[in-house]
């Protein structure tokens, strides 16, 4: 188990090589000096408050390690109002009324934005009796409960409209990624991640709205958090430019090349389909065969026009011995 879980961790520290230490300086452009933030630590642990730190640095924010007078907006996780105030006390600080106490939402959103946005009602903590809940109005809350979110895909309906795209390419890159690797955990597991936030009726704008979800390990976790704070994953750009990559999705897109074949050729040094033309003591299969003489056919979709045209001579058939059948075309259309 601990063999599986060791990429996640791995991926989490390589995001934040090169950060810069809690109690180092590091010279970045302060871009909105009226807002100065300070992200508590308390159940949110000195890695993620570092990179946090570091991310609104990058973005012009001024962000103090220490809690201070200049300190204009507290930034709390997973903390009510009255656990911060609780907190402040301790600190010593006896006005807490000077601060802006806010949830990490309002954080992210700045982060989104990449500039502070307004601190409103749904951003603020405020003790219950005074205030909606700090995600989000009612009206807006998902109306679905996620603990009856099946884990099976088949028993999930998903529409067309994927809202959370960002989420999904960034998993199906890392799964095809592994399944070039013959990694068939991994890819199964960015795989079922990727059907369950296809079939959110919302787009995911924050961790807590992931949880109780099924098929959201650690790895999968990890990108998330990373497309939310950076609005982009490291790691499937650090996928899209390997070189091994490139070349595996080059060569199984050709009709009869699966990976072995694909490894094989890549150890060969082959790089483009080119290449492998050229090489004349490669022996290639009936179907690879075919594959080349007509891949430009074979990668491009079928347009609608000719996906009705097939419709029509299967319905017109269909209909002779069938004069009440009902033809409909479904699915992706590729040849």
């Amino acid at each position: 188990m601990d063999r599986i879980r060791a990429p996640a961790v791995f991926s989490r520290r390589k995001r934040q090589k090169g950060m810069c230490s809690p109690n180092l300086s590091c010279s970045y452009e302060i871009k909105f000096n009226k807002f100065v933030i300070f992200i508590m630590q308390r159940k949110m642990g000195m890695t993620r408050r570092a990179f946090l730190m570091e991310l609104a640095r990058r973005k012009g924010f001024r962000v103090e390690s220490e809690l201070s007078d200049s300190v204009t907006h507290i930034v709390a996780e997973n903390n009510s109002y009255l656990e911060v105030l609780d907190w402040l006390r301790g600190q010593a600080v006896g006005d807490s009324s000077r601060f802006e106490l806010l949830d990490i939402s309002w954080f992210t959103a700045c982060m989104e934005a990449g500039r502070p946005v307004d601190s409103e009602m749904k951003y603020r903590l405020m003790e219950q009796d005074q205030s909606p809940p700090l995600n989000t109005p009612e009206s807006e809350v998902p109306s679905f409960i996620a603990s009856k979110v099946s884990q099976y895909s088949c028993q999930r309906k998903t529409t067309l409209n994927n809202c959370n795209k960002k989420f999904t390419d960034a998993f199906e890159i890392m799964a095809e990624n592994y399944e070039f690797k013959e990694n068939e955990i991994f890819c199964l597991e960015f795989l079922r991640a990727a059907s369950v936030l296809k079939f959110l009726p919302f787009p995911v704008t924050r961790m807590r709205e992931i949880q109780g979800l099924p098929c959201m390990g650690d790895r999968v976790r990890d990108v998330i958090e990373e497309i939310i704070e950076e609005g982009e994953s490291s790691r499937a750009k650090e996928v899209l430019n390997d070189e091994r990559y490139k070349s595996f999705k080059l060569f199984t897109s050709v009709f009869g090349v699966g990976v072995k074949t694909s490894e094989k050729w890549y150890r060969m040094g082959l790089r483009t389909l080119e290449e492998v033309k050229a090489d004349k003591t490669l022996k290639l299969s009936k179907m690879q065969k075919a594959g080349f003489l007509y891949y430009e056919d074979l990668v491009s979709c079928v347009s609608k026009a000719e996906a009705d045209a097939v419709s029509l001579i299967v319905k017109n058939t269909v209909c002779t011995f069938l004069p009440d059948a009902l033809v409909t075309i479904t699915g992706g259309f590729r040849r």
